[in-house]
């Protein structure tokens, strides 16, 4: 699928800035979204790390206030006005030009790929997560490890959901300043800013099938980036009296889960499955691709979850699997890297049994007994990863 987003002419994001060159419109993005940046800094009380040497000019889109509800809407708003004097789509998420995309991920694990959620899926996971945080008051009335974990925990969760085109780790860093100033903490990534990258995308690979594992590095950062706000407002927030801890996950977000879990088990089994099948997961150029297997269950169960009360899904989830299983040359983590695929599945399938029936295809669910999990058809289209990015400049 083209993306919307550029120019077929050159390749360039559509900007302001007239860039004729990736370099260039880097150097520009960089230099205007980080003089936005930095107002953010200043309305929730933090110092600017170095003065705007050049006025910002162009569109006055305000900065959006803290909001009650970190809904899309607010999101929209953010990147908009972050990215106003580079990005004539400020503001756009990938759903409004169905942009897919996904970054190879060689510092996390080799031969992994980070893949987000899918574009269809950004309105409902927001609003799925926005209902979860504001269930939990936005995260007031909590001692400093506490909010620790939580904000950890969100943001791995926005990180995947991963909305814009461009600009998402600095829209994140805006909405965490503004989310722990509410909750009576200051939240500077001016000394954390190299780690930044890493952490999230630790948390969007999902090595582990452990969630809280695959956030500790975001817990590590936003630890050290984390103090109380000073004076009376910063203590009011963190009363122990406006905390609002949940007693359980919402089964919206536990649905949002056990998608993201199936997905990553499905990215090891679709490196086993390529290799049986003698399938090339690199690009004549040596740019990484999304296995078959992985590109099923992102491309047909992460885009349309209900499709996991269909048998023909279980069925294409078990003859991957079975591939694998019956392998004439096994590999030593086989057994866990299917185990962890199969339990992955079966999750997911008894989360999303209970859709509204509406939702549901009348098709009889009868699931296999054997682990299943996503192998592809050989028509199943095969996606070239984009160069990597440059990393986040500094503040």
């Amino acid at each position: 699928m083209a993306d919307l987003f550029a120019n077929p002419a050159d390749g360039l994001l559509y900007n302001n800035v007239r860039a004729t060159s990736e370099v260039q419109l880097d150097r520009f993005e960089a230099d205007l979204s980080i003089k936005r940046l930095m107002l953010v800094r200043a309305q929730v009380g933090l110092t600017t790390p170095r003065p705007a040497n050049v006025p910002i000019v162009g569109p006055a889109y305000p900065i959006p206030p803290t909001p009650l509800r970190f809904d899309e809407q607010y999101l929209r708003a953010m990147h908009r006005y972050l990215f106003q004097d580079v990005y004539p789509w400020a503001g756009e998420t990938r759903q409004d030009r169905s942009f897919q995309g996904y970054k190879p991920a060689p510092n996390v694990q080799a031969d992994h790929l980070m893949t987000y959620a899918n574009h269809r899926r950004i309105g409902p996971d927001v609003a799925a997560l926005a209902a979860q945080l504001a269930a939990e008051n936005n995260l007031k009335g909590l001692t400093k490890p506490q909010f620790v974990e939580r904000a950890a925990y969100y943001l791995d969760h926005f990180n995947h959901v991963h909305p814009f085109r461009e600009g998402n780790g600095r829209t994140m860093q805006a909405v965490l300043m503004q989310l722990g100033h509410q909750a009576g903490y200051r939240i500077s990534f001016e000394k954390v800013y190299k780690d930044f990258n890493l952490a999230r995308d630790t948390g969007v690979v999902g090595v582990s099938a452990n969630h809280h594992e695959n956030q500790t590095r975001l817990r590590y950062l936003l630890d050290a980036a984390t103090t109380p706000l000073p004076g009376a407002a910063g203590l009011l927030a963190r009363l122990p009296s406006q905390a609002q801890p949940l007693a359980a996950t919402t089964l919206e977000v536990a649905r949002i889960e056990a998608l993201r879990e199936l997905k990553a088990s499905s990215q090891w089994v679709g490196i086993r499955h390529a290799e049986e099948t003698g399938t090339s997961l690199k690009a004549p150029n040596g740019a990484a691709l999304t296995s078959p297997v992985m590109n099923y269950v992102q491309a047909a169960i992460m885009a349309r979850p209900e499709a996991l009360t269909e048998q023909a899904t279980l069925d294409e989830l078990k003859s991957a699997y079975l591939v694998i299983a019956r392998s004439d040359q096994p590999h030593f983590s086989d057994k866990s890297v299917l185990q962890r695929f199969t339990q992955a599945t079966q999750q997911a399938v008894k989360l999303h049994q209970s859709l509204p029936v509406a939702q549901q295809q009348r098709v009889p669910l009868t699931q296999p007994k054997e682990a299943v999990v996503p192998p592809v058809t050989a028509t199943s289209t095969k996606q070239k990863a984009p160069a990597p990015k440059r990393r986040g400049p500094k503040l």
